[in-house]
């Protein structure tokens, strides 16, 4: 009987019937509140994917115009082999090699000209901070080191100090001739516009042909293949 009076009255009871609904509503708030915090969450994230893509794409638009990030190329076939060639540095292939007189980091003086008549010359515009020619260093080596007799590889450097050249030759035991370009004469003098590039002169001093960027060692042998067979 007692138990049948407390269910009425609690049935009967409008404070408990405003706190039941007042405890539903706060609960209703507090899973509104979750979703906006996981709303606003979802709209940063996004919103910083966003600002990393513009300036992702920023950078890449300002490093593309600059003459040493955006060669302009065309694909030529030699020997069957598809090759990328700058088009002002492609104009120079079956003309004389531009001369030019140079130091090593040692102060010795070379010229382009000293190995007329003697050896054909893979010539390699190149530098200490790029990262495609670090990646083809151990091919070059190698290169260097199989066909010394063959051929002289000579890197031309991309306007760094003489220290700068000597310690990275000593430090990446580095075995092909190195010549100074500081103020970037001979790059100027080549019509270069990136590194690594590649020309390859043969014993009469004619440019037989040139390749812009990363070189493997079959690159380099079919280079080397059309002094050869001349």
């Amino acid at each position: 009987m007692n138990q049948e009076n407390n269910n009425k009255q609690k049935e009967d009871c409008p404070l408990c019937e405003t706190a039941r609904e007042t405890t539903d509503m706060l609960s209703v708030n507090k899973d509104v509140e979750i979703k906006n915090k996981k709303s606003f969450r979802k709209i940063k994230t996004i919103f910083w994917c966003l600002v990393i893509i513009l300036v992702v794409v920023g950078g890449y638009k300002i490093l593309s115009k600059s003459p040493l990030m955006s060669p302009v190329t065309e694909d030529v076939s030699i020997q069957g082999k598809s090759i990328n060639i700058s088009e002002k540095a492609s104009s120079q292939i079956n003309t004389l090699a531009p001369d030019f007189v140079s130091e090593d980091v040692y102060g010795n003086k070379f010229a382009l000209s000293y190995f007329q008549g003697e050896k054909p010359v893979l010539l390699i515009f190149w530098a200490t901070w790029c990262g495609y020619c670090a990646k083809e260093l151990p091919d070059l080596k190698i290169f260097t080191k199989r066909y010394q007799d063959l051929i002289q590889v000579i890197a031309v450097t991309s306007g760094e100090t003489r220290q700068t050249i000597k310690e990275y030759l000593q430090e990446k035991d580095i075995n092909f001739l190195i010549l100074l370009d500081e103020q970037r004469k001979i790059w100027n003098q080549y019509l270069v516009r990136g590194t690594p590039s590649h020309f390859l002169i043969d014993k009469e001093q004619k440019i037989i042909t040139m390749r812009p960027g990363l070189a493997s060692m079959a690159n380099l042998e079919i280079m080397l293949s059309m002094i050869s067979i001349e």
